[in-house]
């Protein structure tokens, strides 16, 4: 297989394969919850609900960079380059963002509006 943009994602492909139905289950469910939030935003504290997301997300994205190394096999004290540094910090991101995403409908579904 030759570097290039096809063999990096058939590489990706086969590393995904296992988990493309379960993850396609969880997103057809959260897109689910999703639109049950639209349908009833006028009860829900928005606000709220943003927040919460956001802060897992970030308490999510934080604890995937710092672990990222040890899933891998090695260690923070490994990390030489600046490009080793930008691939942990993005796979954080990547993975805060996500959960952030994927946690957003049931967070929001159990924060009403107080009145």
């Amino acid at each position: 297989m030759e570097f290039s943009i096809l063999g990096i994602l058939s590489v990706v492909l086969e590393l995904f394969r296992p988990i493309l139905l379960p993850l396609a289950i969880v997103i057809a469910l959260d897109l689910l919850l999703f639109a049950r939030v639209l349908r009833r935003h006028n009860q829900l504290n928005v606000n709220a609900g943003i927040k919460r997301a956001l802060g897992l997300g970030a308490i999510v994205g934080v604890a995937t960079a710092l672990y990222l190394p040890a899933w891998t096999g090695s260690s923070l004290a490994q990390l030489q380059s600046v490009i080793d540094y930008i691939a942990v910090i993005g796979g954080g991101i990547g993975v805060g963002v996500a959960v952030g995403i994927l946690a957003y409908p049931p967070l929001q579904l159990m924060v009403k509006k107080s009145h």
